[in-house]
């Protein structure tokens, strides 16, 4: 049985080879091409083309020369040529030129208030008399009694007015002039006639005033009665923290805690808004420190009014006023010396 299944296997393998090699004949004889056949080779067709040839347009004269022959003609004047300029550079602004009667930066002014300076009502103005005579070069720059006026503002240190900005000086003909500077303290030992530690500081000194004595007083008490209402106040504690039991002692107690916190918090606002206030009173020594060059001849009529006011060239020229010399009938002793006022205080002018 196992001789026949070799030879059934082998004749099997025969027949199996001999169809592979009739099949790889036929495929053969399939690709190649029989002789005679029609092949497919690339061709090139060439077609006759004509070139487009777009119309030309026809040339028409322009009609503007015989327009500029016919204004010619008629008389009609030609405009020159355009012609371009580069621009020029504008000239660089002249320094200002001083006159003789100017003093430079940094002058001290000794001044006095006229009127009372309240911190509590800020927009009061600063109004102030110089006490002394300022002089550059042996010139008269300020005479005493010219008035100084500014604006007061709030300072950081307790018992100081602030002010610095823009001053007026007007002088006893009428005359304005701004400038800008600040405030000073002017600090002085009447008796030995020497000058303290504070003296030239930023700002009015004056005096601390409390609108409400009882305020302090006040605040302490309804505190403490808001704290006593607090702990007689019956509370339960639960895991999620304490809690006041709604029974009838609570009530009132409850109440009352919530009416004083409120008081007690008004009267804290009120101490820090109003509760203190400084006031400079009148006859106050103080500086005006200027910081920038004063020129008398730019002090005008109306020279305040920047806009209206009438050009310094229009002004008449001023001779230089030479030093006065008061007599003893005419001169006031202050501190700073004698200086010339007509009357006492409060300075009439005649």
């Amino acid at each position: 049985m196992l001789v026949l299944f070799l030879l059934g296997l082998t004749v099997a393998l025969i027949m199996i080879d001999s169809r592979r090699e009739s099949a790889n004949q036929s495929s053969s004889s399939a690709s190649s091409p029989k002789p005679g056949s029609d092949q497919q080779l690339p061709q090139s067709v060439q077609h006759d083309i004509s070139l487009f040839n777009p119309p030309q347009p026809s040339e028409k004269p322009s009609p503007i020369p015989a327009l500029i022959e016919a204004r010619q003609g008629a008389g009609t004047p030609t405009l020159p040529p355009i012609s371009l300029f580069a621009e020029t550079p504008s000239q660089a602004p002249q320094p200002k030129k001083f006159s003789s009667l100017f003093a430079p930066f940094g002058r001290l002014i000794p001044c006095e208030l006229v009127i009372t300076v309240d911190s509590s009502s800020i927009d009061t103005p600063i109004v102030g008399l110089v006490t002394e005579d300022v002089f550059h070069h042996g010139q008269l720059i300020i005479p005493a009694g010219t008035e100084v006026h500014g604006t007061a503002q709030l300072d950081h240190a307790r018992d100081r007015i602030a002010s610095n900005g823009r001053w007026t000086l007007v002088w006893q003909d009428g005359e304005e002039l701004n400038v800008s500077g600040l405030a000073l303290d002017h600090d002085i030992d009447p008796s030995t006639g020497t000058w303290n530690i504070t003296d030239g500081s930023a700002g009015l000194r004056g005096q601390v005033i409390k609108s409400d004595n009882l305020a302090d007083l006040k605040l302490y008490v309804a505190a403490l009665l808001s704290g006593a209402a607090g702990a007689f106040t019956q509370t339960q504690t639960t895991a999620y923290g304490t809690y006041p039991l709604a029974t009838l002692q609570n009530v009132p107690l409850m109440g009352a805690q919530s009416v004083l916190q409120d008081y007690a918090q008004q009267i804290e606002q009120a101490i820090d808004r109003d509760g203190f206030y400084v006031r400079v009173p009148a006859g106050t020594q103080f500086y005006l420190y200027v910081t920038q060059t004063l020129d008398k001849n730019d002090a005008k009529i109306g020279g305040s009014l920047v806009q209206t006011a009438q050009p310094a060239a229009e002004m008449p020229a001023r001779t230089p006023t030479p030093a006065p010399t008061p007599s003893t009938t005419e001169a006031t002793r202050s501190a700073f010396g004698p200086y010339p006022f007509y009357g006492t205080p409060p300075y009439r002018y005649p």
